[in-house]
């Protein structure tokens, strides 16, 4: 069969003409059903207006992330009125099945691998589902729909590798997973609903032979990349393996900040460090007390003493980056008990601890616990219109304007990059592990410092265009 893959993405997403990262679900499909010939799109690069609809292709393929809703069920409607077979997938496919299922013949919800050569063999004897499930998300009503389902998540074993040789452009990033599954299961997140609570893991050498075909930089994206208590042992000796190949990498990744305070984890992030690890991401979220309570986030924040949170996370923001290893912060504004002042401390908190912030409006997803949670309760607010969809006591619209502004001019300002770099380069220096790694680790954060800018003023653009004029 001849199969379009579309990786879809919207006009305004902040990552179009600049994401470094190689795109991973959609080869992975091919790899799993190597026999049929594939065309690869990815939006963030490409323009969807030189999308061919009346090519003759089989099957449509188009996975989609939140940010790129709008665009995937354009681009699917578009192939279905020329009379192509559609099927979307991808997180907000997985999290908005029924939804999804208005603009495609067929939805996948949850990991594709498996189920892809299943899909691809029902269209070719005219037996299509309407859902193909590999997840235990279970709030799904199916009554009236064909269904396919696995009776179990599959086990991480005897993958083929990613069919990477569909990509026409080189990115900066290859990408790279060891783990699935999250037992957080934070309320506003849907990564349990569809990976599950228990972890699952590929087997070290898998994971290595990936990486040894890689350039000097990849991403590993598995949820916590210093892993949990019940996975220490997995990544310590992953990141010792990755230390014995020949060629150095330097890699990021996005973590919690608990295994800071584990002497094994402790153990995890001073390996990953020595393994090429120069970045990571950390969902702080807040810094606020009371949020911190009601959202639940106090354990992968690694806090034991709640009657002093903030120096808890401070030492160990601190451990992690005296191995060399830089932070960005990722806040969430418009939390219950959020107001200007609140989230001022925050940006004051980021330029104390060199931290790299990005803070973000609150948006309850579709499909998760907390988006229910705040429908039940009238909390909602129209996304289009507003710069956040959730209703907030004390900030208005031009209240998060003002703070997003306030990110970019205080902490972003030319000299508070500059503090940060040489903040750096003193820490890097320090764990003497020699002078190329010390110049491919400063140069990498101090670009990503310059994305992050970027990236922020981009989004602010966006939302501000969500909002009447008078409102900012």
């Amino acid at each position: 069969m001849k199969i379009h893959l579309i990786l879809a993405a919207g006009e305004a997403d902040p990552l179009r003409k600049q994401d470094p990262f190689m795109p991973l679900a959609l080869p992975i499909l091919a790899s799993n059903a190597p026999e049929h010939e594939y065309v690869f799109t990815d939006l963030l690069w490409e323009d969807s207006d030189k999308i061919d609809y009346d090519a003759d292709f089989d099957l449509i393929g188009i996975s989609f992330r939140v940010s790129a809703t709008d665009k995937a069920f354009e681009i699917a409607d578009k192939f279905r009125e020329n009379g192509k077979k559609v099927v979307l997938g991808g997180a907000q496919a997985s999290s908005i099945p029924l939804k999804t299922k208005q603009h495609a013949d067929s939805v996948v919800i949850g990991e594709g691998e498996l189920l892809w050569p299943i899909l691809i063999s029902d269209l070719q004897k005219g037996e299509l589902k309407d859902f193909y499930v590999s997840s235990p998300k279970s709030d799904i009503d199916f009554e009236g729909y064909s269904v396919y389902r696995l009776s179990s998540l599959p086990q991480l074993t005897n993958l083929p590798l990613p069919e990477r040789k569909m990509f026409d452009r080189k990115y900066t990033f290859d990408m790279v997973f060891a783990a699935r599954g999250c037992p957080v299961n934070c309320s506003f997140c849907a990564v349990s609903d569809i990976f599950g609570t228990a972890m699952r893991f590929k087997d070290h050498s898998m994971v290595i032979d990936e990486i040894n075909s890689f350039g000097r930089r990849f991403f590993l994206i598995d949820d916590t990349v210093f892993g949990m208590n019940n996975c220490y042992d997995y990544y310590l000796e992953l990141y010792r393996k990755i230390q014995q190949l020949p060629k150095k990498r330097f890699w990021i990744g996005q973590a919690n900040l608990d295994a800071a305070a584990n002497s094994k984890g402790r153990d995890v992030i001073t390996q990953a460090s020595l393994a090429g690890l120069s970045y990571v991401s950390i969902g702080l979220e807040t810094i606020n007390p009371q949020n911190m309570k009601d959202t639940g986030i106090i354990p992968k924040m690694g806090i034991t003493d709640k009657e002093n949170p903030l120096a808890e996370i401070k030492k160990n923001i601190e451990f992690i980056q005296g191995q060399g290893i830089g932070i960005s912060g990722w806040f969430t504004i418009g939390l219950e008990h959020d107001t200007m002042e609140s989230c001022r401390q925050s940006i004051d908190f980021c330029i104390e601890t060199n931290i790299f912030p990005v803070f973000t409006p609150i948006q309850a997803l579709e499909g998760t616990r907390y988006y229910s949670e705040l429908k039940e309760k009238s909390l909602l607010l129209d996304q289009k219109s507003n710069v956040s969809n959730v209703r907030n006591a004390s900030l208005e619209n031009h209240d998060y304007i003002t703070i997003l502004k306030e990110v970019i001019d205080k902490a972003y300002s030319r000299n508070q990059i500059w503090k940060r770099t040489w903040f750096y380069l003193k820490t890097i220096h320090k764990t003497k592990k020699g002078l190329f790694n010390l110049i491919h680790r400063i140069i990498l954060l101090h670009i990503t410092q310059l994305k992050l800018k970027k990236i922020s003023k981009q989004e602010l653009i966006r939302f501000k265009s969500r909002i009447k004029n008078d409102d900012v």
